[in-house]
């Protein structure tokens, strides 16, 4: 399992959802300008971020992707690469986090992603602990798949098993296979690709697909 938020889509199809499960109780806030719920970079934008603790505690500025954003000491932060990062402002008493998209929100692409339909999440709120991901009735990686328009769903399993949080579905490389956001499988051209399910507090599951 990684803890990488990965994007399913252009950014022009994000969609804020909010979480059904759970809710932590920052001590700390990070202000977003104009009431904004994520924040939208181009590659080389830069912006300052400011964030408010209840107590006199340093606040410790993080990004889970340098490779898609990066963020200094002071909160200055800027978009590096195509792709979806969470930034985190945390003290000793808590922390909160916001998502970043940095040009089209797909990593490791320089067009929009032929995926233009999936919603990608942003509050880190969710219980899940766990996703696991079967394709055909197979759980492990490297399953075949038949580049004559032979779709496959992926099945999704999560723990906590009540948890009903959406689940965003990403292609690592969509000219080999595409996935759209109910984690159908679309055979493109031959090749490998990585399929990633990503819950909304960033905890994921990959799966490798061999199309022939």
């Amino acid at each position: 399992m990684k803890k990488q938020l990965i994007a399913a889509a252009s950014a022009a199809a994000l969609i804020f959802s909010v979480s059904a499960c759970g809710k932590d109780n920052s001590t700390v806030k990070i202000s977003l300008p104009d009431g904004q719920e994520y924040l939208k970079l181009n590659i080389g934008d830069e912006i300052n971020l400011g964030a408010k603790a209840q107590k006199d505690e340093i606040i410790n500025w993080s990004c889970d992707d340098s490779e898609v954003a990066s963020i200094s000491s002071d909160g200055k932060l800027s978009g590096m690469a195509n792709g979806i990062a969470v930034i985190t402002a945390r003290t000793e008493s808590g922390y909160d986090n916001i998502g970043v998209v940095v040009g089209n929100g797909v990593k490791g692409t320089a067009a929009a992603s032929p995926n233009s339909g999936a919603q990608q999440v942003f509050n880190g709120e969710s219980k899940i602990t766990s996703i696991s991901l079967s394709l055909n009735g197979q759980t492990e990686d490297e399953t075949l798949i038949r580049a004559n328009n032979d779709v496959a769903t992926f099945k999704v399993n999560v723990i906590p098993t009540d948890c009903t949080d959406p689940i965003v579905f990403s292609s690592s490389d969509p000219t080999v296979a595409e996935v759209d956001a109910e984690g159908t499988v679309t055979p493109v051209s031959r090749g490998t690709v990585t399929i990633t399910a990503t819950a909304p507090n960033g905890v994921n599951d990959t799966f490798k697909v061999f199309v022939r």
